[in-house]
Protein backbone atom coordinates (compact mmCIF):
# COMPACT_ATOMS: atom_id res chain seq x y z
CA UNK A 1 0.00 0.00 0.00
CA UNK A 2 1.47 3.68 -0.87
CA UNK A 3 0.43 6.86 1.60
CA UNK A 4 0.42 10.00 0.46
CA UNK A 5 1.09 12.59 3.29
CA UNK A 6 0.10 16.34 2.06
CA UNK A 7 2.37 18.55 3.81
CA UNK A 8 1.88 22.18 3.95
CA UNK A 9 3.95 25.20 3.42
CA UNK A 10 7.05 23.05 3.23
CA UNK A 11 8.48 24.63 -0.46
CA UNK A 12 7.48 27.86 -1.07
CA UNK A 13 8.28 27.94 -4.17
CA UNK A 14 5.44 25.59 -5.15
CA UNK A 15 2.05 27.83 -6.17
CA UNK A 16 0.16 25.74 -4.65
CA UNK A 17 2.49 25.84 -1.60
CA UNK A 18 2.02 22.14 -1.04
CA UNK A 19 4.39 19.29 -0.89
CA UNK A 20 3.60 15.67 -1.62
CA UNK A 21 5.73 13.18 0.41
CA UNK A 22 5.15 10.02 -0.69
CA UNK A 23 6.03 6.79 1.63
CA UNK A 24 5.86 3.02 1.02
CA UNK A 25 4.27 1.76 3.97
CA UNK A 26 3.21 -2.20 4.36
CA UNK A 27 1.56 -2.56 7.54
CA UNK A 28 3.27 -0.43 9.85
CA UNK A 29 1.45 2.69 11.30
CA UNK A 30 2.91 6.43 12.73
CA UNK A 31 3.39 6.51 16.59
CA UNK A 32 3.13 10.57 17.87
CA UNK A 33 5.21 11.99 20.73
CA UNK A 34 7.49 15.24 21.51
CA UNK A 35 10.78 13.11 19.90
CA UNK A 36 13.38 15.87 20.53
CA UNK A 37 12.21 17.39 23.92
CA UNK A 38 11.15 20.41 22.51
CA UNK A 39 7.84 20.74 23.66
CA UNK A 40 6.21 20.02 20.26
CA UNK A 41 4.24 17.55 19.00
CA UNK A 42 5.72 15.51 16.28
CA UNK A 43 4.76 12.28 14.09
CA UNK A 44 7.14 9.13 13.34
CA UNK A 45 6.68 7.26 10.55
CA UNK A 46 8.75 4.39 9.29
CA UNK A 47 9.11 2.77 5.66
CA UNK A 48 9.32 -0.44 4.33
CA UNK A 49 13.04 1.22 2.42
CA UNK A 50 14.49 1.20 6.18
CA UNK A 51 13.73 5.14 6.77
CA UNK A 52 12.73 7.30 10.02
CA UNK A 53 11.27 10.11 9.51
CA UNK A 54 10.48 12.40 12.01
CA UNK A 55 7.61 15.47 11.28
CA UNK A 56 6.66 18.09 13.09
CA UNK A 57 3.36 18.09 14.40
CA UNK A 58 2.67 22.01 13.59
CA UNK A 59 3.69 22.07 10.00
CA UNK A 60 4.42 18.83 8.71
CA UNK A 61 8.22 19.59 8.17
CA UNK A 62 11.40 17.72 8.56
CA UNK A 63 12.45 17.06 12.24
CA UNK A 64 16.43 17.23 12.13
CA UNK A 65 19.15 15.08 11.59
CA UNK A 66 16.32 12.26 10.74
CA UNK A 67 15.48 10.31 8.91
CA UNK A 68 17.67 7.73 10.03
CA UNK A 69 18.31 4.95 7.62
CA UNK A 70 18.45 1.20 9.26
CA UNK A 71 19.50 -1.42 6.47
CA UNK A 72 16.81 -3.27 6.22
CA UNK A 73 13.09 -3.36 5.90
CA UNK A 74 11.08 -1.67 8.76
CA UNK A 75 7.86 -3.59 9.35
CA UNK A 76 6.08 -2.41 12.66
CA UNK A 77 5.81 1.06 14.12
CA UNK A 78 7.95 2.92 16.13
CA UNK A 79 7.77 2.54 20.12
CA UNK A 80 8.53 5.25 21.87
CA UNK A 81 9.68 5.60 25.10
CA UNK A 82 11.29 7.67 27.42
CA UNK A 83 14.35 5.91 28.53
CA UNK A 84 15.93 8.40 30.78
CA UNK A 85 17.66 7.02 33.65
CA UNK A 86 17.11 8.10 37.65
CA UNK A 87 17.92 11.48 38.40
CA UNK A 88 18.41 12.09 34.92
CA UNK A 89 16.75 15.21 33.20
CA UNK A 90 14.71 14.28 30.24
CA UNK A 91 15.91 15.28 27.01
CA UNK A 92 13.49 13.61 24.51
CA UNK A 93 12.35 10.29 23.81
CA UNK A 94 14.14 6.94 22.53
CA UNK A 95 12.57 5.47 19.18
CA UNK A 96 13.23 1.93 19.67
CA UNK A 97 12.19 -0.47 16.64
CA UNK A 98 13.66 -3.93 15.02
CA UNK A 99 14.58 -3.75 11.54
CA UNK A 100 14.76 -6.85 8.61
CA UNK A 101 18.89 -6.64 9.46
CA UNK A 102 18.47 -8.53 11.87
CA UNK A 103 19.24 -5.73 14.65
CA UNK A 104 17.08 -3.42 17.17
CA UNK A 105 17.62 -0.11 17.30
CA UNK A 106 17.64 2.36 19.85
CA UNK A 107 17.54 6.08 18.79
CA UNK A 108 18.34 9.12 20.67
CA UNK A 109 15.19 11.26 19.54
CA UNK A 110 17.63 14.78 20.04
CA UNK A 111 20.72 13.34 18.51
CA UNK A 112 19.17 10.86 15.72
CA UNK A 113 22.21 8.64 17.43
CA UNK A 114 21.98 5.13 18.01
CA UNK A 115 22.45 2.16 19.89
CA UNK A 116 21.96 -1.55 18.56
CA UNK A 117 21.42 -4.86 20.05
CA UNK A 118 22.16 -8.18 17.39
CA UNK A 119 18.58 -10.21 17.87
CA UNK A 120 19.90 -12.39 14.47
CA UNK A 121 16.35 -12.48 13.88
CA UNK A 122 13.54 -10.61 12.20
CA UNK A 123 10.23 -9.37 13.35
CA UNK A 124 6.98 -8.03 12.13
CA UNK A 125 5.71 -6.84 15.45
CA UNK A 126 6.04 -3.76 17.28
CA UNK A 127 8.36 -3.57 20.23
CA UNK A 128 6.36 -3.82 23.34
CA UNK A 129 7.40 -1.85 26.54
CA UNK A 130 6.14 -2.82 30.08
CA UNK A 131 7.53 -4.49 33.93
CA UNK A 132 7.84 -8.29 33.21
CA UNK A 133 10.08 -9.33 36.03
CA UNK A 134 7.82 -7.40 38.60
CA UNK A 135 11.19 -5.58 39.55
CA UNK A 136 10.99 -1.51 39.38
CA UNK A 137 12.28 -0.96 35.86
CA UNK A 138 11.45 -1.22 32.37
CA UNK A 139 11.80 -4.04 30.30
CA UNK A 140 11.27 -4.39 26.26
CA UNK A 141 9.77 -6.91 24.65
CA UNK A 142 10.53 -8.27 20.99
CA UNK A 143 8.75 -11.53 19.05
CA UNK A 144 10.04 -12.52 15.96
CA UNK A 145 9.21 -14.57 13.40
CA UNK A 146 11.50 -18.07 14.61
CA UNK A 147 8.50 -18.10 17.20
CA UNK A 148 11.10 -15.96 20.33
CA UNK A 149 10.63 -13.67 22.74
CA UNK A 150 13.31 -11.55 23.89
CA UNK A 151 12.59 -8.98 27.63
CA UNK A 152 15.80 -6.55 27.59
CA UNK A 153 15.64 -4.95 30.73
CA UNK A 154 16.86 -0.93 30.66
CA UNK A 155 18.25 1.43 33.30
CA UNK A 156 14.99 3.52 33.11
CA UNK A 157 12.76 3.24 36.08
CA UNK A 158 9.30 1.82 35.38
CA UNK A 159 6.54 4.22 35.51
CA UNK A 160 2.63 2.83 34.49
CA UNK A 161 2.09 5.53 31.60
CA UNK A 162 5.95 4.40 30.01
CA UNK A 163 4.64 1.37 29.47
CA UNK A 164 3.25 0.26 25.83
CA UNK A 165 1.38 -2.94 25.49
CA UNK A 166 0.00 -3.33 21.86
CA UNK A 167 0.48 -1.00 19.25
CA UNK A 168 -2.58 0.61 19.65
CA UNK A 169 -2.47 0.56 23.73
CA UNK A 170 -6.17 -0.64 23.90
CA UNK A 171 -8.48 0.80 20.98
CA UNK A 172 -7.27 4.00 19.16
CA UNK A 173 -3.91 5.69 20.77
CA UNK A 174 -0.73 6.04 18.87
CA UNK A 175 0.89 8.45 21.03
CA UNK A 176 3.60 8.80 24.19
CA UNK A 177 1.49 9.05 27.37
CA UNK A 178 4.37 9.30 29.92
CA UNK A 179 4.50 13.34 31.28
CA UNK A 180 1.66 14.14 28.14
CA UNK A 181 -2.00 12.43 28.83
CA UNK A 182 -3.09 9.33 30.30
CA UNK A 183 -4.46 7.89 33.86
CA UNK A 184 -2.76 5.13 35.87
CA UNK A 185 -4.00 3.85 39.08
CA UNK A 186 -0.97 4.89 42.50
CA UNK A 187 1.26 2.19 43.12
CA UNK A 188 -0.29 1.40 46.48
CA UNK A 189 -3.45 0.76 44.89
CA UNK A 190 -1.90 -0.88 42.42
CA UNK A 191 0.44 -3.41 44.94
CA UNK A 192 -0.63 -6.75 44.67
CA UNK A 193 -3.29 -7.37 48.21
CA UNK A 194 -5.72 -9.49 49.34
CA UNK A 195 -8.37 -7.36 50.34
CA UNK A 196 -10.79 -8.69 53.25
CA UNK A 197 -13.32 -6.03 53.98
CA UNK A 198 -17.15 -4.71 52.31
CA UNK A 199 -15.18 -1.57 51.01
CA UNK A 200 -11.66 -0.96 49.36
CA UNK A 201 -9.83 2.17 47.86
CA UNK A 202 -8.68 2.80 44.51
CA UNK A 203 -6.10 5.88 44.07
CA UNK A 204 -5.78 7.18 40.59
CA UNK A 205 -4.05 10.14 39.03
CA UNK A 206 -5.61 11.96 35.65
CA UNK A 207 -2.32 13.51 33.85
CA UNK A 208 -2.87 16.26 31.24
CA UNK A 209 0.21 17.90 30.22
CA UNK A 210 -0.99 20.17 26.86
CA UNK A 211 0.05 23.65 27.07
CA UNK A 212 -1.48 26.59 25.45
CA UNK A 213 -3.49 26.81 23.15
CA UNK A 214 -4.74 23.19 23.18
CA UNK A 215 -5.48 23.66 26.85
CA UNK A 216 -6.77 20.42 29.14
CA UNK A 217 -8.31 17.88 27.46
CA UNK A 218 -11.46 17.54 29.96
CA UNK A 219 -13.90 16.77 30.74
CA UNK A 220 -12.59 12.83 31.65
CA UNK A 221 -15.22 9.93 31.48
CA UNK A 222 -13.83 7.71 33.47
CA UNK A 223 -15.01 3.88 34.12
CA UNK A 224 -13.53 1.56 36.75
CA UNK A 225 -14.72 -1.96 36.17
CA UNK A 226 -13.96 -4.89 38.84
CA UNK A 227 -14.23 -7.54 36.84
CA UNK A 228 -14.80 -11.02 38.44
CA UNK A 229 -13.93 -14.48 37.29
CA UNK A 230 -16.79 -17.23 36.86
CA UNK A 231 -16.73 -18.85 40.38
CA UNK A 232 -18.53 -15.55 41.72
CA UNK A 233 -22.55 -16.16 41.72
CA UNK A 234 -23.22 -12.44 41.31
CA UNK A 235 -22.54 -9.61 39.25
CA UNK A 236 -19.39 -10.27 37.28
CA UNK A 237 -18.61 -6.79 36.17
CA UNK A 238 -19.13 -4.21 38.94
CA UNK A 239 -18.70 -0.64 37.28
CA UNK A 240 -18.36 2.94 38.43
CA UNK A 241 -18.66 5.83 36.01
CA UNK A 242 -17.53 9.24 37.02
CA UNK A 243 -16.50 12.64 35.23
CA UNK A 244 -14.00 14.78 36.34
CA UNK A 245 -13.30 18.37 34.72
CA UNK A 246 -9.64 18.44 36.06
CA UNK A 247 -6.62 16.10 36.07
CA UNK A 248 -5.32 15.44 39.20
CA UNK A 249 -5.57 12.76 41.96
CA UNK A 250 -8.53 10.68 42.58
CA UNK A 251 -10.06 8.19 45.04
CA UNK A 252 -13.13 5.64 44.64
CA UNK A 253 -14.52 3.25 46.77
CA UNK A 254 -15.34 -0.15 45.06
CA UNK A 255 -16.96 -2.98 46.95
CA UNK A 256 -15.61 -6.38 47.61
CA UNK A 257 -16.98 -9.86 46.99
CA UNK A 258 -18.52 -12.18 49.72
CA UNK A 259 -16.37 -15.27 48.11
CA UNK A 260 -13.13 -15.98 48.47
CA UNK A 261 -11.63 -14.99 44.71
CA UNK A 262 -9.57 -13.31 42.19
CA UNK A 263 -10.65 -10.02 40.74
CA UNK A 264 -9.39 -7.54 38.61
CA UNK A 265 -9.38 -3.60 38.29
CA UNK A 266 -9.46 -2.03 35.05
CA UNK A 267 -9.62 1.85 34.99
CA UNK A 268 -10.94 3.66 31.67
CA UNK A 269 -10.53 7.26 30.91
CA UNK A 270 -11.54 9.23 27.45
CA UNK A 271 -11.16 12.71 26.88
CA UNK A 272 -12.95 15.49 25.06
CA UNK A 273 -11.55 14.30 21.72
CA UNK A 274 -12.78 10.48 22.12
CA UNK A 275 -9.23 9.16 22.66
CA UNK A 276 -8.82 5.91 25.32
CA UNK A 277 -6.53 5.55 28.26
CA UNK A 278 -6.60 2.49 30.35
CA UNK A 279 -4.57 1.29 33.34
CA UNK A 280 -5.63 -2.11 35.47
CA UNK A 281 -4.22 -4.27 38.07
CA UNK A 282 -4.83 -7.77 40.08
CA UNK A 283 -5.81 -8.43 43.46
CA UNK A 284 -7.58 -11.43 45.62
CA UNK A 285 -10.56 -11.62 47.86
CA UNK A 286 -10.67 -13.67 51.26
CA UNK A 287 -8.05 -15.74 50.44
CA UNK A 288 -6.27 -15.86 53.94
CA UNK A 289 -9.12 -15.88 55.73
CA UNK A 290 -7.54 -19.18 57.41
CA UNK A 291 -4.84 -16.60 59.07
CA UNK A 292 -8.55 -15.54 60.97
CA UNK A 293 -8.98 -19.55 62.17
CA UNK A 294 -5.54 -19.71 62.79
CA UNK A 295 -5.82 -16.60 65.50
CA UNK A 296 -9.36 -17.61 67.01
CA UNK A 297 -7.84 -21.08 67.94
CA UNK A 298 -4.19 -19.71 68.82
CA UNK A 299 -5.96 -16.84 71.56
CA UNK A 300 -7.84 -18.43 73.47
CA UNK A 301 -4.75 -21.11 74.55
CA UNK A 302 -3.02 -18.37 75.15
CA UNK A 303 -5.28 -16.60 77.05
CA UNK A 304 -5.96 -19.49 79.39
CA UNK A 305 -1.58 -20.37 79.84
CA UNK A 306 -0.97 -17.22 80.85
CA UNK A 307 -4.10 -16.84 83.61
CA UNK A 308 -2.23 -19.83 84.49
CA UNK A 309 1.17 -18.20 84.71
CA UNK A 310 -0.62 -15.67 86.85
CA UNK A 311 -2.43 -17.32 89.33
CA UNK A 312 0.51 -20.08 90.22
CA UNK A 313 1.20 -20.74 93.29
CA UNK A 314 3.70 -18.19 95.44
CA UNK A 315 7.39 -19.15 96.06
CA UNK A 316 7.22 -21.53 99.15
CA UNK A 317 3.40 -22.05 99.96
CA UNK A 318 2.31 -25.29 100.61
CA UNK A 319 0.61 -27.49 97.99
CA UNK A 320 -2.80 -27.83 98.82
CA UNK A 321 -3.67 -31.82 100.50
CA UNK A 322 -6.76 -33.82 99.91
CA UNK A 323 -5.82 -36.24 102.58
CA UNK A 324 -8.10 -36.79 105.49
CA UNK A 325 -5.79 -37.32 107.90
CA UNK A 326 -4.78 -33.90 110.22
CA UNK A 327 -2.60 -34.94 112.39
Amino acid sequence: MRMEMLLHGLHKEKKSGKCILRVSFHRQGPTVGDVDGDGRTDVVVPTVSGNIYVLSGRDGSFVRPFPYRTHGRLMSPVLLVDLSRREEKMKGLTLVTTSFDGYMYLIDGSTACADVVDIGETSYSMVLADNVDGGDDLDLIVSTMNGNVFCFSTPSPHHPLKEWRSSNQGRNNVASRYNREGIYVSHASRSFRDEEGKHFWVEMEIVDKYRVPSGHQGPYNVTTTLLVPGNYQGERRIVVNQIYSQPGKQRLKLPTVPVRTTGTVLVEMVDKNGLYFSDEFSLTFHLHYYKLLKWLLVLPMLAMFGILVILRPQEGAPLPSFSRNTD
